[in-house]
């Protein structure tokens, strides 16, 4: 928010100090939002711009945002050691720590698109245009508020609701309950649904998309039923379906790499390569982000850093000797591993739990031959040392980062630049796709306690990767397959967090809402299954801690603090939450009394 707060401070700073004559017009230039967002075209470039902070939560160069949500979940750690780096939550993740990067970031990024979509929202009525022109854009300003609003709720718990363009300087906001945001957004999409369009380029947001998020905000809401009719409207709407059979292009330069098996490729294959997630014959993806290689507006030529995050330093393995004994250099010898898997710095190790999801079922697809980099691939790769192309040796490992299995098919892209350690290319991503729906609406069966339909919705995505099918499921489960078919595609710790929310307000299994700090599915799920947390494994100078209150993250107290004229709530648990007051419970109240 404090994006927002701060520009006009830093117009009124630089005006105050010029002179009288410094003042008068000077008209280089005639882009002001009175002469650019007057009409349809200058709204519809705010979206665009709006739609683009999409990208950027999927596309960074490195450190995506995205690795957060899953770092700081059931699934995976960040395995760098460097203080800098969070292990430690309980001293790393506070109102004012700045190891955690990715809690500022996503902060910063949601007011950022907020901002966006308000001038969309506040702007569309003193337009030129057809009633239907309107309505179609506010339902995208709609969504791209609800979109970044939903995250905010469930990464940082009750926050502001600011619902018109601000265009003065404001340090007056307070915060609202989560409740009363989620209300609001889930009656604007109910309204974006009615009026998104259907058929739209790839990156742009359809209706599908809409009931998609309407669909999580109505779990939210404990609105199930709603949750599952809206799921349905695109789940058996006719335009949408998984992929179940081979579809695109099979990349002519992986054919050349010893571990894969081009006559094994399969639709779980098909479905993660970066050409073919935007193609018109994929059914199956819903709001895919945009981010080709050498065309206009990308990350940038040398692409996102996906290899480098998540592929571990297997290039630092030793040998029982305590020889280093890979090498990321070509010796010719086709054990070029550095091109093979790219030359990472272990930034998302999966946990234990993660690990054993494959041992469960041989036939399941998603942990096929080429779909999957199992441990027991990985060799020593230096011809000078004495265990040659043996595997690694468990005993010699030092470190957690060296050595992990990687869903290869998701996260490895051939480099694109010339790059002699290639760690980066450019990629479409998916933000929705049908499998996480068909999972959505399982859970809305669950919470309605229709077991039988929630198991059916979840063997619907087994049946797809060829896995056996489930007797039945429970939310445990549900989250299990989650990770099974969605690892590291989808904001995993917002999703948690979600549910977390939802046994707090209906008193489920004993949590409630006054105790979430202290108490919470989420911190539960995250001790069963992250064995890192749990038992607070050593990295580098800081152990793998978590506490209950970090089902959400701190609001940064200089966000606070610069807010003098109101009160931003602190997330329960963290300094400063003791000075808390009620949140507003009005969408349209903006101080306590108004």
């Amino acid at each position: 928010m404090k994006t927002f707060i701060y520009t006009f401070f830093a117009v009124i700073l630089l005006v105050s100090g010029c002179s009288e004559e410094r003042l008068e017009p000077d008209p280089l230039s005639f882009f002001s939002p009175e002469n650019t967002l007057n009409d349809k075209a200058g709204l519809e470039a705010v979206i665009v711009t709006m739609n683009l902070r999409l990208r950027s939560e999927y596309a960074q160069r490195e450190n995506h945002h995205l690795m957060g949500e899953w770092n700081y979940s059931d699934m995976s750690v960040n395995g760098a050691p460097p203080n800098d780096i969070v292990h430690n939550m309980e001293l790393q993740m506070t109102p004012n720590s700045t190891e955690d990067r990715e809690v500022s970031a996503y902060w910063n990024l949601a007011w950022q698109a907020i901002k966006d979509a308000n001038i969309v929202v506040s702007r569309v009525d003193l337009i030129e245009a057809s009633d239907e022109d309107k309505n179609e854009l506010l339902a995208q300003g709609y969504f791209g508020r609800a979109y970044w609003y939903y995250r905010l709720v469930h990464q940082f718990g009750d926050v502001p609701l600011i619902l018109e363009e601000i265009n003065t300087p404001r340090l007056d906001f307070y915060s609202h309950s989560r409740e009363t945001i989620l209300e609001k957004i889930t009656e604007d999409l109910e309204f974006a649904v009615q009026w998104l369009p259907e058929n739209v380029l790839p990156g742009e947001v359809n209706r599908a998309a809409g009931s998609f998020l309407l669909t999580k905000c109505y779990l939210a809401l404990r609105e199930f039923d709603k949750a599952i009719a809206e799921a349905s409207r695109v789940i058996d709407g006719g335009q949408y379906a998984l992929m179940t059979e081979r579809f695109g292009t099979t990349e002519s330069q992986f054919l050349e790499y010893s571990f894969l098996d081009p006559s094994s490729f399969d639709v779980i294959w098909d479905l993660h390569q970066k050409n073919n997630k935007s193609l018109p014959e994929n059914t199956e993806g819903i709001l895919v982000v945009q981010d080709q290689h050498l065309t206009e507006g990308n990350v940038s030529d040398g692409g996102t850093a996906k290899m480098r995050d998540y592929v571990p330093v297997w290039w630092q393995a030793r040998d029982p000797s305590g020889t280093r004994a890979c090498t990321d250099l070509d010796f010719g010898t086709g054990l070029r591993m550095i091109e093979q898997l790219g030359r990472g710095v272990g930034r998302m190790v999966p946990s234990q739990f993660l690990r054993d999801l494959r041992l469960e079922d041989p036939n399941d697809l998603r942990y096929s031959q080429n779909n999957w980099f199992g441990m027991e691939r990985y060799i020593y790769n230096d011809p000078n040392s004495a265990f040659f192309e043996q595997p690694f040796d468990p005993a010699s490992v030092t470190d957690i980062r060296q050595w992990y299995p990687i869903a290869y098919s998701k996260m490895v892209y051939i480099d694109e630049t010339g790059n002699t350690r290639p760690d980066r290319a450019s990629s479409d991503e998916y933000v929705f796709r049908l499998a996480e729906l068909y999972l959505l609406r399982a859970e809305a069966h669950w919470w309605n306690g229709n077991i039988a339909n929630a198991t059916a919705d979840v063997n619907v995505v087994r049946a797809r990767a060829q896995a056996m099918p489930v007797a039945t499921v429970d939310i445990d489960y549900i989250f299990d397959e989650r990770a099974r078919e969605l690892y590291t595609e989808t904001p995993r710790k917002s999703e948690l967090t979600r549910v977390a929310y939802i046994m707090a307000q209906t008193g489920t299994n004993g949590y409630s809402l006054a105790s979430m700090h202290e108490s919470n599915w989420f911190y539960d799920r995250v001790i069963s299954r992250n064995n890192f947390y749990r038992d607070e494994i050593l990295q580098g100078s800081n152990i793998y801690r978590i506490r209950p209150y970090h089902v959400y993250w701190p609001i940064k107290e200089e966000e606070i603090r610069a807010n003098s004229l109101g009160h931003i709530n602190q997330a329960m648990g963290y300094p400063g939450s003791e000075t808390n007051i009620e949140p507003l419970t009005d969408p349209f109240q903006t101080k306590p009394g108004l």
